[in-house]
């Protein structure tokens, strides 16, 4: 069982590049991954970034970090070409439309293709690559870690939903005491008595597989029992025990909300 919230960060350092990757997630119902900081030619490494990321992972809004430098040993590289092309359309737009024509290197070194550092961008994919491996098998960990927390909080929470569910059961009303059957709230026990076998045989599950959302479908499922025995009993006492069943069913509830 993972959690959807986790962090990593890894870096490293060769003959060519300093880089360093940061992952960090937080809740979401489906699978969302952004990638920060690589430049617009770099898409090939963005969409590699992503399909990596969604073959390990089934949920949670994922956030990537990419800090690539050059090492010092390395030159940067002015493509010149490209910027007078920039400064020529930029003076072009500012003669047409009567602006300010006062250009400033900054501005122009910020846009796209303008410079480049002597290793190309295909010699840096490999590298960065490999760290992201790296970074997601400790993200991976990160978030199994904070996983088992969670499950022995829903563990606990669902041993006291089925003691809670027996006494309900041993409350219940008599068949001969029942009005027509009115009463009669034997088939919600058993199909709570199903879904929370269901639930539990799901949380200790080994199988590498996504289970927040059947955990959440199987809460529901449950919540609807309660609320069919609420409304058909008279007695109390069970009245009492199915509001507390609720209770433990709420606070399970938020937290398979955390649950990948």
């Amino acid at each position: 069982m993972r959690a959807m919230t986790g962090y990593s960060s890894v870096s490293q350092t060769n003959n060519f590049w300093d880089v360093q990757i940061i992952l960090r997630a937080v809740n979401f119902k489906y699978l969302d991954v952004t990638v920060h900081n690589l430049h617009p030619e770099e898409v090939i490494l963005e969409e590699k970034i992503k399909r990596e990321i969604k073959n390990r992972v089934s949920r949670g809004k994922i956030e990537v970090f990419v800090y690539i430098t050059a090492a010092k040993s390395k030159k940067l590289k002015i493509n010149e070409k490209v910027v007078a092309e920039y400064i020529a359309q930029a003076r072009s737009l500012a003669k047409k439309y009567k602006l300010n024509s006062e250009i400033y290197v900054k501005d122009i070194l910020n846009l796209p293709q303008t410079f480049s550092f002597e290793q190309g961008i295909k010699s840096i994919q490999p590298f960065v690559f490999s760290l992201l491996k790296e970074a997601l098998s400790k993200f991976i960990e990160f978030r199994e870690k904070e996983g088992l927390i969670i499950k022995k909080e829903i563990v606990s929470n669902l041993d006291k939903l089925k003691s809670n569910v027996e006494k309900i059961r041993k409350q219940k009303p008599k068949a001969k005491s029942m009005e027509k059957g009115k009463e009669d709230i034997d088939e919600e026990l058993s199909l709570m008595a199903f879904y929370i076998s269901k639930l539990d045989n799901k949380i200790n599950s080994t199988k590498r597989e996504t289970k927040g959302k059947p955990m959440d479908f199987l809460i529901q499922e449950i919540l609807r029992e309660l609320n069919a025995a609420s409304s058909k009993t008279k007695i109390k006492t069970a009245a009492l025990l199915i509001i507390e069943g609720k209770n433990y069913l709420e606070r399970i509830r938020e937290q398979v909300q955390n649950i990948e």
